[in-house]
């Protein structure tokens, strides 16, 4: 997480990923009655009836603030005594939390299926989970899948519609095997440096279980920075569509099909409502 000494740095990069992600929240090209309503439908993550405030985006924006808030306090030294370590355990934690959010992975995987001109899909990774046990129906328990599977899946999809920089950039900031080690406490940290105890990772083209702070530092600022472009560019998306507050859509012409955005008090789009005549 980025320290305010790095804030210019943190910002440019959140600049490069704003410009990798920012044509895909275009709403121009869905701007038709047999479009839109899957557009908006992505971008309000339709998933049937939910209780308020159940909607895991505030928590997720909240999270990021918070984690990137502690991240800039001081440090007591009597109470942390190798300050350094500990920011490095923080980042780690909080690194962990970020690249594991579906709601990231969600929205771009509909987002982008939408540019080849598919449907809204209320669960685009649904194929990867694995059947845990031998019940069947409603009763099967399943092991969903995991960051790597998704971000494979947002890397074809983004191959597909011609915009690969998105998939690049997923696998630019995400290392399963740092995750993996720290889900299962499986590293030291020793000498400015995160020694690996199980696998190896490439890094500066060969093989290492050391990974140096530095090194450290410019994989989860680049993580954080990712995650605020795509969250920005996600709110803006969404308060972009104001304009058609109050007023019914008509979305299937066939049956006549007529739907109404909703918005909360900030002005944000967080519903679809949809009347058939």
């Amino acid at each position: 997480m980025p320290e305010p000494a790095d804030r210019d740095i943190f910002n440019n990069r959140v600049r490069h990923y704003a410009e990798i992600l920012n044509d895909l929240f275009d709403p121009n090209p869905f701007m038709n009655s047999e479009r839109l309503f899957e557009f908006v439908c992505a971008l309000v993550r339709s998933g049937g009836i939910q209780g308020p405030g159940w909607d895991p985006w505030y928590e997720s924006q909240a999270v990021i603030d918070d984690l990137h808030n502690f991240a800039t306090l001081e440090l007591p030294p009597d109470k942390f005594p190798d300050a350094e370590r500990t920011r490095v355990r923080l980042a780690l934690l909080s690194y962990c939390h970020v690249t594991e959010m579906d709601l990231p992975y969600l929205i771009l995987a509909n987002l982008l299926g939408l540019r080849l001109g598919k449907k809204y899909d209320i669960n685009p990774f649904a194929d990867l989970a694995k059947p845990i046990g031998k019940k069947q129906g409603f009763l099967q328990k399943v092991k969903p899948p995991a960051p790597g599977q998704k971000i494979k899946r947002i890397r074809e999809l983004a191959e597909k519609a011609k915009m690969p920089n998105i998939g690049e950039a997923l696998n630019e900031i995400y290392d399963g095997i740092i995750r993996n080690a720290v889900y299962h406490s499986d590293y030291v940290l020793h000498e400015r440096n995160m020694h690996l105890l199980k696998g190896h990772r490439f890094s500066k083209g060969h093989g290492s279980q050391v990974v140096n702070f530095d090194e450290l530092s410019e994989l989860i600022t680049d993580s954080f920075a990712f995650y605020t472009a795509l969250f920005s560019l996600y709110e803006r998306c969404r308060c972009s569509f104001v304009d058609f507050k109050n007023v019914f859509i008509p979305y299937d012409l066939h049956y006549k099909g007529l739907m109404e955005l909703v918005f909360d008090i900030e002005e944000r789009l967080v519903r679809v409502g949809v009347k058939e005549g």
